[in-house]
């Protein structure tokens, strides 16, 4: 490869849920900005939401538009979530830091991996 494509970036997408935090939006929001900058990701949006409604449809997009992780402030903004999202991709969390990485086989569950370095 040569050119952008090259240089490109690997996508995220972040998630903040509202109604999971004591934060102020732009707060955590510049929180997962910052993550993405130190992981090395671009990050390609933020779904601002106070619930799960639009979750599915999200998750389900990953792979086609080519998302290679979310990122979340914590787990609890991924509620009844983490094991649906990680058949598409890995997720980054701030609380705990660390990384939960997607599934690479059916039936096999990938442990916890704490800590923000490192490569992804």
């Amino acid at each position: 490869m040569t050119g952008a494509a090259a240089e490109r970036r690997p996508w995220a997408y972040a998630l903040l849920r509202t109604d999971k935090t004591d934060q102020l939006e732009f707060v955590e929001t510049e929180r997962i900005g910052d993550l993405a900058e130190r992981l090395g990701f671009e990050l390609r949006g933020i779904l601002t939401a106070d619930s799960d409604a639009d979750f599915a449809p999200l998750f389900a997009s990953f792979e086609l538009s080519g998302i290679t992780a979310l990122l979340v402030p914590s787990v609890l903004h991924m509620t009844g979530w983490m094991g649906v999202v990680r058949h598409h991709v890995d997720v980054w969390t701030l609380d705990p830091p660390g990384r939960w990485p997607r599934h690479s086989a059916p039936g096999v569950t990938a442990a916890f991996l704490p800590g923000l370095g490192g490569s992804r």
